[in-house]
């Protein structure tokens, strides 16, 4: 998959902006706070998902007052394909969206354009909450697997609706039927989510296992644990490939048993919600004993894992995004890197372009005050 072209107009402090990206790397130059980053979320709206800077869709609308407009044509490895978003400004901005011509939903962009996407930011992924790595469970399961969005989506408004039931702090008697109503969508939905997490972190593992070995040059070794609340740690290595009905039955039994307590509590405890991606280095939890170094590098094989997942399943490669990250990783770092994106489309942003290690060949775009300022320079083949 590859942009073919690419136009952004109003998006936060981007104007005017058309390029024609090269197939394969794309350097992002700029002075901090000129649009580099602004340019990749941008591309990644495209994909129908949320920001990865967690920005609210109306602060999408330009700083300055007015409208956006996105345009973007892509390559998969069918057709070219063709993309159009639209925002009015307004007390409720309005969004439309066109693929190929045909007005669409966001969720429906999710299906057609994929990006893979790595900042700084994406250290959460060792050192958060549980909620940053289910995410990125999701995500990447969804990518392979498109009903795992509307799983999930299912799964947290039957979650909300039985929540809500056990705010009302009724007697267990009384509220043991309508409890019974959304256990019932609950062990089915959260059965089925455990399960493909289950398929993806075995997929994970065997790629990031031996990726993070090389990146960290064999000085320490990493592993990966689906721990769900429902079928215990390590539930990668139980879990089939398929939910059963002897799963399903397992499930329910954990939200029965656990009524009388979530009654107290006012909330569920158990199910898909609480499970998560335990991540570890010799052994040890790397978010309490990792070094700020091996979480980086662990991140960094986490993200790249996912690219080359996606590349081999689907039998064509995500759109790449690296957000001034590069520069932030040595000589050796970079190669690895480079190594696992270079049949890939690349999208890089950075201040200082001499620290990076490129690749010969590309576009290089400048970028000041939110405009491409001056022509594209290419990088010429050098013997």
């Amino acid at each position: 998959m590859k942009l073919t072209a690419l136009s952004v107009d109003g998006f936060k402090n981007l104007k005017g902006v058309s390029l024609i990206p090269d197939p394969s790397y794309n350097l992002i130059l700029g002075e901090n706070a000129q649009g580099k980053t602004n340019l990749l979320e941008a591309i990644w709206t495209l994909t129908g998902c949320r920001s990865f800077r967690g920005t609210r869709e109306r602060d999408y609308l330009p700083f300055s007052g007015g409208n956006l407009q996105i345009e973007a044509k892509f390559q998969d490895a069918r057709r070219e394909q063709s993309v159009r978003l639209c925002m009015v400004s307004g007390t409720v901005p309005e969004k439309k969206i066109w693929c190929n011509d045909v007005p669409q939903k966001s969720s429906a962009l999710f299906s057609v354009f994929h990006c893979v996407t790595f900042t700084p930011e994406d250290l959460s992924l060792v050192e958060g909450g549980p909620e940053r790595r289910r995410t990125f469970l999701d995500l990447c399961s969804a990518q392979l697997h498109a009903p795992m969005l509307g799983l999930v989506r299912r799964y947290q408004l039957a979650l909300q609706q039985r929540n809500a039931v056990l705010k009302q702090r009724l007697p267990e008697a009384q509220a043991a039927g309508l409890l019974e109503i959304w256990d019932r969508q609950l062990e089915q939905l959260g059965t089925e989510i455990a399960v493909q997490r289950g398929i993806y972190v075995r997929r994970l593992a065997e790629v990031c296992v031996p990726l993070y070995a090389q990146i960290a040059r064999g000085r320490e070794t990493v592993s990966l644990h689906y721990q769900s609340s429902v079928f215990g740690k390590d539930a990668q290595d139980t879990l089939p490939e398929t939910r059963t009905p002897e799963l399903v039955q397992q499930y329910g039994e954990k939200m029965r048993q656990s009524r009388s307590s979530d009654l107290l509590l006012g909330h569920t405890a158990s199910g898909a919600h609480r499970d998560d991606l335990l991540l570890a280095i010799d052994g040890k939890p790397a978010k309490e004993f990792g070094s700020q170094g091996q979480k980086k590098s662990l991140a960094l094989a986490l993200k790249l894992a996912q690219a080359e997942i996606y590349s081999k399943r689907r039998k064509e490669s995500p759109v790449v995004l690296l957000d001034d990250v590069m520069g932030e990783l040595d000589e050796a770092r970079q190669a690895v890197v480079s190594t696992i994106v270079q049949e890939m489309q690349v999208f890089v942003t950075t201040c200082h372009p001499e620290s990076l290690l490129s690749p010969k060949n590309g576009k290089r775009f400048l970028l000041k005050d939110g405009m491409l300022t001056g022509d594209v320079e290419n990088r010429p083949e050098t013997a």
